[in-house]
């Protein structure tokens, strides 16, 4: 998926790895993400299998690798953006953990909880300091990835502090 990934963000122009991890810091990382120390080797493959070129300038002394999409890349991308994707089935650690809540102390399980629903409002609020941003810059699609983000974390949030007051 790495690979479908950096192509898409190549369909909008020539980057470095480093411009990149930077976009989807504010774009795809909700919902989507890599590692910077796994975009360059992606890259090269992506180079290897003529999919993208890159080319090298030298700024400030540092050489800066930048890449762009072939005609066969652009072509693979739009093909796999045709297709239609896979349910995923959904994982999320805190509700196994809730599963096997028989086997915790109630006081440990008022603990997880609150620690979940406080990662939960911090990505929320991650994604609310780039919400301006999205809905200036971005295509109407982007911003609709950036509603679903809202929603989804908005849910979630919802859906343990009521589990919180309900159950525990």
């Amino acid at each position: 998926m790495q690979d479908k990934i950096l192509l898409g963000f190549l369909m909008n122009g020539q980057f470095t790895g480093y411009e990149v991890k930077k976009i989807m810091e504010h774009s795809t990382e909700f919902f989507f993400t890599t590692s910077a120390g796994s975009i360059y080797p992606a890259f090269q493959k992506l180079v290897a299998e003529g999919l993208a070129d890159v080319r090298q300038e030298v700024e400030e002394g540092r050489v800066k690798k930048i890449y762009s999409i072939t005609e066969k890349g652009r072509h693979v991308f739009l093909q796999w953006l045709g297709d239609p994707p896979s349910l995923v089935k959904y994982r999320d650690e805190a509700l196994l953990r809730i599963f096997f809540f028989s086997h915790c102390p109630e006081e440990r399980r008022k603990e997880e909880i609150r620690s979940y629903v406080d990662q939960i409002e911090s990505t929320l609020n991650q994604i609310r300091s780039i919400e301006d941003h999205v809905r200036r810059e971005a295509d109407e699609f982007q911003v609709q990835t950036l509603q679903f983000g809202l929603d989804y974390y908005g849910f979630l949030k919802r859906w343990y502090e009521q589990f919180l007051q309900t159950y525990l």
